[in-house]
């Protein structure tokens, strides 16, 4: 698809998200999907949201109340999941926009009960357990028989689920079993086990890796927009496709001698008689400036290296051995051009971090989405 309106934009591929969608069905047909949604759709924007509902997803995972806020004001029904906690007085927007938290900490349980008894509504919640992540939820041990009886059959608050979180199941698949187990014995020991309760471990990783682990509900986030969780170490078992691409127009085309000094600081300086390119796009809008003399875009259907630092809004590469660059034409940041491919992955291990990052970044870009291929597919 070609832009003219703007220097830089993001292209969702609706039909790609549509068959990631199904294929992550297909998977786990005894297991609920929740979409985990946070960060605006892992950088994809909260529009993309829409089409997972349109698709037929009726449980969205968020990372804070103001995430589920705006979900329910984008017309998201069905279940929204507060997986990141919150804070006291934000315990009435729960109420308000019919969320369900999941709850770490007795403070928490408390603030909902307050609200639930003054409205005289009841509130449903999912209790998290640390089983080994060390971060947010409830430790096994805490949850004794005096828990129970305050919280588990309390008249304003319904517990509707337990989960847990896995710290490493991208990198470490005994910590990922040892976790897991732990789980399962912290359900067994506890004193009610209502087989209405949704029980929940798994991630991305887990979900695609440990098809045992699935458990009632399984929460994907990065796999529904095709990127693998363990970037560029692993292929992905399933047919995922990728929804995102990035692309910026051409803004110079300039031949310098040699021993040219290109970019701020002077990181690279030509050899030899070099053409480059001048495109619009730079760390302004989510290109990690560690990325510098590494990364590539492809350029009518060849890859063109970075020259020197990325810049605010724009970068540099080399298109010596493209023929006929001009100002206007078009660079895939992310995206596929021809037979060449540069993929989230690619990113995410040039710049030593996780493809989530990378896509998180880029959402900053969110502002000039083109959808393709889309129709609304809701049943």
């Amino acid at each position: 698809m070609e832009n003219i309106l703007f220097p830089f934009w993001m292209e969702i591929d609706a039909q790609n998200l549509h068959n990631n969608v199904e294929v992550l069905k297909r998977w786990s047909p005894s297991s609920s999907l929740m979409a985990v949604v946070k960060s605006e759709a892992y950088g994809h924007g909260w529009e993309a949201v829409n089409l997972l509902y349109d698709y037929g997803l009726r449980k969205f995972g968020v990372a804070s109340v103001e995430e589920a806020h705006e979900l329910r004001k984008r017309g998201i029904k069905g279940d929204i999941y507060l997986l990141g906690g919150f804070f006291t007085e934000e315990a009435k927007m729960i109420l308000e926009d019919g969320l369900t938290p999941v709850v770490s900490s007795p403070k928490e349980l408390q603030a909902l009960e307050e609200l639930a008894r003054k409205a005289d509504k009841v509130i449903p919640f999912h209790l998290k357990v640390d089983t080994g992540m060390g971060r947010m939820g409830f430790l096994p041990q805490e949850i004794n028989e005096e828990w129970w009886k305050k919280w588990g059959n309390n008249c304003y608050l319904s517990l509707r689920g337990v989960m847990t979180h896995f710290a490493s199941a991208e990198s470490d698949p005994a910590y990922t079993h040892f976790q897991f187990d732990n789980f399962l014995s912290f359900l067994r020991r506890l004193p009610e086990n209502n087989p209405s309760w949704e029980r929940h471990c798994c991630n991305s990783a887990a979900f695609l890796a440990f098809p045992e682990m699935h458990l009632d509900l399984s929460r994907v986030g990065i796999a529904f927009w095709g990127v693998s969780p363990w970037g560029r170490k692993a292929t992905l078992p399933l047919d995922l496709k990728p929804v995102m691409r990035i692309k910026a127009r051409v803004k110079q085309v300039k031949t310098l001698p040699p021993g040219s000094s290109v970019g701020y600081g002077g990181t690279f300086t030509t050899s030899r008689e070099t053409k480059i390119a001048i495109i619009s796009i730079g760390y302004s809008q989510g290109l990690f400036r560690s990325l510098s003399n590494r990364m590539e875009v492809l350029v009518r259907g060849k890859r063109a290296p970075s020259r020197g630092n990325i810049s605010m809004d724009q970068m540099t590469v080399e298109v010596t051995e493209i023929e006929g660059v001009e100002k206007g034409d078009i660079a895939t940041v992310v995206g596929k051009e021809g037979k060449e491919e540069v993929t989230i992955e690619e990113i995410a291990d040039l710049a030593h971090t996780v493809p989530h990052e990378v896509l998180c970044s880029l959402g900053k870009i969110k502002n000039r989405m083109i959808y393709e291929n889309h129709c609304s597919l809701a049943k």
